[in-house]
């Protein structure tokens, strides 16, 4: 069966954006990333603004917020709610390739989905994100470790918050990939995965 659905979690500064895009312009396939922030806002008529800066944020209990069925759910919540709606829309209409937000969870029952999980050793992350600028260069490599790893615990915070499975952990996804064999092997081993021909 093909995995026409990929879903791509990723540690911080592995360049899985870069290989996500390379994926779905391969397989000729739409590419969400940021898209889902102004989808997310459209369906909820919330603000671009507002719907990045939810995702940068949890609160309480999701559950005892959908148990009480409060219309006062925080911000936050909406969004996660909100962006698993459009998810699910958009694997409702076809094969793409979609980064974070708990895609993979949130399409976990669908037969097409490849969950794919991007890492990296430290060494590496800090070289690439030095050398894409997405990370600054005036900091020794204790701050830029220090940089990276709050970022990914940012990430694991928001999954293991919003689903039942641990951030990170190879029993969840269908692909484990370390970064450091390059975007080309991991785009092309993520191609090779989907089983298409």
């Amino acid at each position: 069966m093909e995995r026409t659905i990929i879903a791509l979690s990723r540690e911080y500064c592995t360049g899985g954006i870069g290989i996500a895009r390379q994926v779905a312009e391969t397989l000729g396939v739409p590419f969400y990333d940021k898209e889902l922030i102004t989808l997310a806002a459209k369906e909820s008529g919330l603000s671009e603004e507002a719907v990045a800066a939810s995702e940068k944020r949890r609160t309480g209990s999701l559950l005892y917020g959908l148990y009480t069925m409060g219309a006062d759910l925080p911000l936050s919540d909406q969004v996660y709610i909100i962006q698993s709606k459009v998810i699910q829309s958009l694997a409702e209409k076809g094969p793409c390739v979609i980064v974070g937000r708990c895609a993979d969870y949130v399409l976990r029952d669908d037969e097409r989905l490849l969950s794919v999980f991007l890492h990296a050793p430290a060494d590496y992350r800090r070289k690439w994100g030095l050398a894409q600028k997405q990370l600054p260069a005036d900091l020794d490599d204790r701050a830029l470790e220090a940089l990276i790893e709050k970022e990914d615990k940012r990430r694991a915070g928001y999954y293991n918050y919003y689903t039942e499975y641990r951030w990170g952990a190879a029993e969840h996804y269908d692909l484990c990939l370390n970064a450091e064999l390059g975007p080309e092997l991991c785009a092309g081993l993520i191609l090779q995965a989907t089983g298409r021909k």
